[in-house]
């Protein structure tokens, strides 16, 4: 049984573990009274990014994450027509990182 993610699920980037991430998304289901997230979910991030300071030599640049598609979500399980998320799944930071889930929050969810 996959770990599906709701939205107390915390994410971090390989490259800048500082940088916090907050989840937006759409869709009403549940579970344990936290959503689901699904593909439709997206991230955006906030803090300073290491790959941008570098290519500004050195001056303190600002997270510009733009969410790509996730990777590696749930080929089977869908709420609101939608993909689930699992724990596995991460998507590519397009400044050349990959954003991960550091802790997923709804072990043992089944759909139903």
């Amino acid at each position: 049984m996959a770990d599906f993610l709701t939205e107390r699920a915390k994410f971090f980037c390989v490259a800048a573990p500082a940088v916090n991430f907050s989840i937006s998304m759409s869709g009403q289901v549940t579970h344990k009274g936290s959503k689901v997230l699904t593909t439709a979910a997206k991230l955006s991030g906030s803090g300073t990014c290491p790959i941008l300071t570098a290519m500004a030599q050195g001056t303190p640049q600002p997270c510009r994450f733009q969410q790509t598609p996730w990777i590696n979500f749930d080929l089977k399980c869908k709420a609101d027509s939608k993909n689930l998320l699992t724990a596995n799944t991460f998507c590519n930071c397009p400044v050349g990182s990959v954003v991960k889930v550091k802790a997923a929050n709804a072990q043992g969810f089944t759909q139903g």
